[in-house]
């Protein structure tokens, strides 16, 4: 990459950016800021795009963390003016060749978010000295650190009025909730990393990443997932089809000329790593289910020449980690009662006893039974999901199947996993099997 070459900044002499412009210094690679007895430095940390981040020194040359360079601010006032320092400093420091093509994010500080209109107009103003595009600025605002809807939305729109891309950091901490996210309608919502941490090591955790991902996406947001610092957090994040990655596994934040990728080449061999562990995966799959697979097509065949459920299920229900088999009709209703495995029933957990009533129920609302009216004589099996009778993952085998005139659906629940301890399942989707 090319590297920064300032030895002039441009025109900054206008009445709400000469304060600032004072406080920079300018050198042949470089541009620094003081604030009281401090010197700050941009470091910037590639996002598959570029975060600019504070980094400052005390007058002995010691690191000094944000929180301490926000400290040694005085009252509001001072807290406003050092956070747009900083943001003049990054944008001085981002004007180089080499970063033409690349979103900014820049973080925000709450105080300035709610005092900033107060303190007079300056940010489009800043965009406008530095010739920087808006739509090439992220503006990353802290929504725990931010409790004020009013505000926070107050906030969103008047970046994104001056054409900024607006993303919410930290999600899934502090005072995190979806009816914000909703109501702001953030571009980008950064993860929080104790999130990625925890689903790296829970598998129950990967699921719900896999569906919070989901839901961020439907509500038409990119997902950005930081603090990536190994090769499992990485996994899981691109196993959940988290758009952005930022993390040490990937890049550390660099103060100056602009780096190669240091670690491409180490994505990149992820990326390969698992779609081959996908395609081995699912081929471990295929062969583990085979034996439902079969019994399932015997089953439903035998059931559509008008064989009774009970005797059409009785070798299936013998598999292990078969849970029971049931009948709809073309509606979703529930056709008589569960078929259980004998084994299961000594299995059982009580918790959910109440909802094991099955008379009168209907089950149009899951997947497994939509997607079986949809392709008929096509056997589906669902992804996991956590059983109303019973509180514990499952998966279901369905199939829609003619009796005479009248369509009915056969399902088949699994206990979940349904494969050999070892070996992974991956079912993130439901799909047919044949």
């Amino acid at each position: 990459m090319n590297s920064i070459t300032r030895t002039a900044l441009p025109r900054l002499d206008t009445v709400p950016l000469r304060r600032f412009s004072e406080h920079l210094l300018p050198s042949e690679s470089h541009v620094e800021a003081r604030f009281h007895q401090y010197s700050v430095r941009s470091a910037y940390q590639p996002i598959f795009s570029f975060e600019g981040l504070a980094r400052a020194n005390s007058p002995e040359g010691a690191p000094v963390s944000p929180g301490e360079l926000f400290g040694c601010a005085s009252g509001t006032e001072s807290t406003v003016f050092l956070d747009r320092l900083l943001r003049m400093l990054h944008l001085a420091n981002f004007s180089a060749p080499a970063y033409e093509n690349a979103w900014l994010f820049l973080n925000i500080c709450p105080t300035a978010v709610v005092n900033g209109r107060a303190s007079g107009a300056f940010f489009k103003e800043l965009l406008q000295a530095f010739g920087m595009p808006p739509q090439r600025v992220v503006v990353e605002i802290t929504e725990s650190e931010t409790p004020d809807e009013l505000v926070l939305e107050e906030a969103t729109r008047y970046y994104r009025e001056i054409g900024c891309l607006v993303a919410i950091d930290d999600f899934g901490a502090g005072h995190s909730n979806f009816n914000r996210i909703w109501r702001i309608k953030p571009d980008i919502i950064k993860l929080d990393r104790l999130m990625i941490q925890q689903a790296a090591q829970d598998p129950a955790a990967r699921r719900g990443l896999v569906g919070i991902a989901a839901l961020l996406h439907e509500i038409g947001a990119l997902v950005l997932a930081e603090g990536i610092e190994t090769e499992e957090e990485a996994r899981v994040v691109v196993q959940a089809e988290v758009d952005l990655l930022q993390g040490y596994f990937l890049q550390r934040p660099y103060v100056g000329t602009p780096p190669q990728l240091e670690h491409r080449e180490r994505f990149d061999a992820l990326r390969r790593g698992l779609f081959q562990k996908a395609k081995d995966d699912e081929e471990d799959f295929q062969m583990a289910v085979r034996p439902y697979h079969e019994a399932f097509t015997r089953a439903g065949d035998a059931l559509s020449t008008g064989v009774s459920l009970a005797s059409a299920v009785r070798d299936l229900l013998g598999l292990p980690t078969v849970i029971r088999c049931y009948l709809l009709d073309a509606d979703g209703s529930q056709v008589g009662d569960n078929l259980t495995a004998a084994d299961y029933v000594s299995r059982r957990d009580p918790r959910h006893q109440p909802l094991g009533t099955v008379t009168g129920a209907n089950w149009m609302h899951r997947h497994y039974f939509r997607r079986a009216v949809s392709n008929p004589s096509s056997i589906q099996i669902s992804r996991p999901y956590l059983s109303l009778t019973d509180p514990r993952m499952c998966l279901t085998i369905s199939r829609g199947i003619r009796r005479g005139s009248d369509l009915v659906v056969l399902c088949c629940d699994l206990a979940y996993p349904v494969l050999a301890p070892g070996v992974a399942n991956r079912l993130d989707n439901s799909q047919p099997v044949g």
